[in-house]
């Protein structure tokens, strides 16, 4: 068992190299704020090394083992965007999408949020994009200027609220990997579908906030949909369903852990998917014999996204870079210098304090992820302050959600912005303020809850 124990890490920490180099033969294309990332990051890391580490072979070992953690994080991301891959190009999409839009007035808010949450899934931030043209496409070609911009505003707020809450406990998705590496005794398994309750109140409260703001404003009806069926959308969520079953039967038979078993699931459903959907044109095609052998096709969606790999090199910067600091600030961070103030506060004001931290750190720009990892880092054992780690691993999940849905600087903000003709702090701060204000009650809420019931299962 021990000489498998550091097999792995010596895996790790030839991934973690492997990284470092990747990044550094990508850094002459690596946008402006990768670039500060990386090297902020790995400044600060650095100094909380140089004050933790008590010889250099402590040093040593606290680079490796931070990289393997960005590492471990940045394949995660690679594997999720296998996924993705598979679905940019998946008919499937686009037809539940129609089907979303074109649902009666009555309904249409409750389905495109449903939407951006069960396409963001799967498709990231990807899927604002796609329900986004759908959305455009509609919109422009009915009613009076003015009316087509509310409809559009309204139509794209459901989409990105869905996206956000969605962030609250998808195992498909970086928050996951983050929080469980940041807080390892947290029992995630029975948080996530605590979080998946949570969300789902808060499209709730997305949608109230619809209707109480447009009362009186009638939507113009929309062609009805030709496929009323929830064949396809079940389908939809079969498939995550199947990634989840099967992430958990790795799991049990690995023994490597939740995150590893979904790194390692993801691409083999991808391709699953991908030789699915080559079938089915083939079946609804007259000419199969013009579609190459399946292999063929296989090989040349692999060559496609490892022609694609290198256009991650930001994200795989900043899961990276925070990974390692994380780790390497953990020693520094989790002195008696910051465990003595934070043990003079009540056990549950740090939980409730991580879902504002999040929010005003979006404001500033800072990405949910190294907000994330830093605390990981500063309460290495929150145990010791009194404050359990379910409850703690809760708060940032909760928060992630939140953060996502306020900050002007995330790539949802953005591509939610650009469809909609205005700037990224409309939409996230000012037009979104009302939900996230009281989303974040709910979050308090769930959190005084949660503080509650943990110690009945002993977490």
């Amino acid at each position: 068992m021990v000489s498998e124990i550091a097999d792995v890490a010596r895996i790790g920490d030839a991934a973690g190299l492997l990284l470092l180099l990747f990044l550094a033969l990508e850094w002459r294309h690596q946008p402006r704020y990768a670039r500060v990332v990386l090297v902020g990051f790995s400044a600060a890391g650095m100094a909380g090394i140089a004050l933790s580490a008590r010889d250099p072979a402590a040093a040593i070992g606290l680079i490796l083992a931070g990289w393997r953690r960005g590492a471990a994080l940045a394949a995660f991301y690679f594997a999720l965007a296998a996924l993705r891959d598979a679905a940019e190009t998946s008919p499937l999409f686009r037809r539940v999408g129609r089907q979303l839009l074109g649902q009666p007035p009555g309904r249409r808010y409750a389905a495109l949020t449903a939407g951006g949450y069960l396409f963001g899934i799967i498709l990231s931030y990807g899927a604002i994009d796609l329900l986004g043209a759908l959305v455009s496409s509609a919109s422009g070609a009915r009613g009076p200027t003015a009316e087509r911009a509310v409809s559009a505003r309204r139509m794209m707020l459901a989409v990105y609220r869905g996206f956000c809450t969605m962030n609250a406990w998808n195992p498909l998705n970086v928050m996951t990997a983050v929080v469980t590496t940041a807080v390892p005794a947290a029992p995630m398994r029975l948080l996530m579908p605590l979080g998946f309750l949570v969300s789902l109140a808060m499209l709730a409260i997305g949608w109230v906030e619809d209707c109480w703001r447009w009362r009186g404003h009638d939507e113009p009806a929309r062609p009805a949909v030709c496929d009323t069926s929830w064949a396809a959308p079940l389908r939809l969520i079969g498939l995550v369903a199947l990634v989840m079953l099967l992430a958990e039967a790795a799991d049990a038979v690995l023994r490597r852990g939740l995150i590893t078993a979904v790194t390692l699931v993801v691409p083999l459903v991808a391709l699953g998917w991908i030789a699915a959907e080559i079938r089915s044109v083939a079946r609804l095609g007259a000419t199969a014999a013009a579609l190459p052998p399946l292999p063929a096709w296989l090989a040349r969606r692999a060559a496609r996204f490892a022609a694609r790999a290198p256009n991650f090199r930001a994200e795989a910067t900043i899961l990276g870079a925070s990974g390692f600091m994380g780790v390497a600030l953990g020693g520094a961070l989790s002195g008696s210098a910051l465990a003595s103030p934070l043990a003079s506060l009540p056990p549950l004001a740090i939980p409730l304090a991580v879902p504002p931290i999040l929010m005003l750190t979006g404001q500033l720009g800072l990405n949910p992820i190294a907000v994330v990892a830093v605390i990981g880092g500063a309460l290495p054992n929150p145990s010791a302050l009194g404050v359990a780690p379910a409850s703690l691993a809760f708060a940032c999940m909760l928060g992630w959600a939140l953060a996502v849905s306020v900050t002007p600087m995330s790539a949802s903000a953005i591509t939610t912005a650009r469809w909609l003709r205005v700037s990224p702090w409309r939409v996230s701060t000012v037009w979104n303020a009302g939900f996230a204000i009281a989303a974040l009650l709910l979050a308090f809420g769930a959190i005084i809850a949660l503080s509650r019931i943990m110690p009945m299962f002993g977490a």
